[in-house]
């Protein structure tokens, strides 16, 4: 049996409302915290646009340690001399 124009108005209504409640529902959501929303795109590759974040977190604390280690040794060298 075919449905009627007004049963077919009265169900698209409802379909468009349900759509606008769940458009409402998302944009009162609290900000998504996912990794890709959180870092820049192409995190931790050579095309990352952040030149810090070009590497990888180890290679981050490897670096840093690496400078502060730099930094005691130029210290000690200006005390010794």
């Amino acid at each position: 049996m075919r449905k009627s124009s007004k049963d077919c108005r009265a169900d698209r209504a409802s379909v468009n409302s349900r759509i606008q409640a769940e458009a409402d529902a998302a944009i009162k959501a609290p900000p998504v915290m996912s990794f890709s929303a959180t870092n820049p795109p192409y995190a931790y590759t050579s095309a990352c646009p952040d030149p810090k974040r070009r590497t990888g977190p180890a290679f981050a604390e490897l670096r840093r340690k690496k400078v502060e280690y730099e930094k005691i040794i130029l210290s000690n060298k200006d005390m010794a001399v």
